[in-house]
């Protein structure tokens, strides 16, 4: 069929708009987070309900369509927008709502993370799920879920505990542990692979005030910190989140060391937790204050669409002095905006039980990923060649041979998606695959093939 015939044939059965190329919205609708990507998809398609979506959804299927979803358009891979593809647009579904007295939030399919904690926080509640507050809940919840409260509530997936989704027939299935346990299980670190998910159900926790900074050094010892940050990791309360930022200053002629504090408590108590890193001697600036959860949250500038990107990396099995010495050797090369960044996992994270999700990087001890990005296409061949080889660096550590799903390359392989669900989750997952999406109609994404 030309673009004109299916437009028609969609718009006939649909009451959302039906962007086609030759629409004036066409390109702010392709546009995605990495500049690297002008993709150019037959149809985007803007659902006015679940109504109008199951419509769509049954229109691909019987024209043979596959679909891709986009939520926050946040995909560093751009599989919310595949060439030549049909995309449903849930961006401007973004309502999220709060039972209290429950501590169960609701968000629809396109919340972005800003939109969820300004529905909990005014209760004195939230979810943990990520830490750049313009990230999409659905594929970050979805993909795994690192945030400031990993150590004490576990990843994103982990407090999902229920969802709506549109399957590839156009049935709408309610999911919790009562009703689709199994597929419950897929949707806690599957990605997008079972349908269109137009609700998430999150179990929230009490959040008091947040104890939130940085720390950052300079100098010959820098090296010698992530050492002693690993160390303190290792048997650090569930209160302790830390994330370590490593680039390379032309300036100093070597690397800089950033870590990113965030305590679940009273001031006094983290100094206390924290005073081997506030007392080495190569800190050149501490920047701690009390937050609160949404102070926390909205610290990290989010990174502005358009730039150009390749990340890829590794949950690892071990932090060592070798690891740390791999990511310092690697940050040479990281250009004026890339980096490493090295993200700690302890306390509940582990402790879930790991049969819980489909996730498969529960007992990695950190994520470490090479985030290339540059601002010029004439640095696309040095950019990707830096965060390739940076990641070589510390792919012996590698708890699995694959990489955290939510922070995808753009040449990422089937080998790595499956290396990253290990081969008895993987197994599972292309069997649910198969109950739910059997022709694979939900492909564009880190794709699980049916059984």
């Amino acid at each position: 069929m030309t673009i004109d015939a299916l437009q028609r044939s969609l718009a006939g059965r649909t009451r959302g708009p039906v962007i086609t190329p030759d629409h004036r919205l066409y390109d702010s609708a392709r546009t995605v987070f990495n500049g690297m990507l002008d993709r150019r998809p037959r149809l985007i398609f803007r659902p006015a309900d679940t109504d109008d979506l199951v419509s769509a959804v049954r229109w691909a299927s019987e024209c043979d369509v596959a679909i891709a979803v986009r939520g926050g358009g946040h995909s560093v891979a751009g599989h919310s927008m595949p060439d030549d593809g049909f995309v449903i647009d849930l961006s401007r579904w973004r309502s999220a709502t709060v039972d209290p007295g429950r501590r169960i939030a609701e968000a629809e399919g396109g919340c972005l993370l800003m939109d969820l904690d300004a529905a909990t926080a005014g209760h004195g509640l939230a979810a943990p799920s990520g830490t750049f507050v313009d990230t999409g809940v659905g594929g970050l919840t979805l993909g795994g879920g690192i945030s400031h409260i990993i150590a004490s509530e576990g990843f994103g997936c982990d407090a999902l505990i229920g969802a709506e989704l549109v399957t590839a027939d156009g049935r709408v299935v309610d999911v919790d542990e009562e009703r689709e346990p199994d597929l419950l299980w897929a949707l806690r670190g599957g990605g997008g692979n079972f349908g269109v998910v137009t609700r998430l159900r999150y179990q929230l926790t009490t959040i008091e005030r947040m104890y939130s900074g940085s720390l950052s050094y300079r100098g010959p010892a820098v090296g010698d910190v992530l050492t002693r940050l690993f160390e303190l990791d290792a048997s650090a309360p569930d209160e302790l989140v830390t994330q370590a930022i490593v680039w390379w200053s032309d300036e100093d002629g070597g690397p800089i060391v950033k870590v990113n504090i965030d305590w679940r408590g009273e001031p006094d108590a983290g100094d206390a937790a924290i005073r081997e890193l506030r007392e080495h001697p190569a800190l050149v600036q501490t920047n701690l204050r009390p937050m609160t959860w949404l102070e926390a949250q909205a610290r990290f500038t989010p990174i502005p669409f358009g730039l150009r990107h390749y990340w890829k990396g590794h949950l690892v099995s071990e932090a060592s002095t070798g690891l740390a010495d791999a990511v310092i050797t690697a940050a040479e090369g990281s250009g004026d905006d890339g980096f490493i960044l090295v993200e700690l996992i302890h306390g509940a994270a582990h402790r879930i039980p790991d049969e819980s999700a489909a996730f498969g990087g529960r007992q990695a001890v950190a994520n470490v990923t090479a985030l290339s990005i540059w601002r010029e296409a004439g640095g696309d061949e040095a950019g990707i060649a830096w965060g390739r080889r940076a990641t070589g660096s510390f792919e012996p550590y590698s708890l699995s041979g694959g990489g955290y799903l939510n922070y995808p390359e753009v040449d990422q392989t089937a080998a790595r998606v499956a290396a990253a669900f290990g081969p008895e989750r993987f197994a599972r997952l292309r069997k649910i695959k198969r109950t739910w999406d059997p022709d694979n109609r939900f492909r564009h994404n880190a794709n699980i093939v049916p059984a």
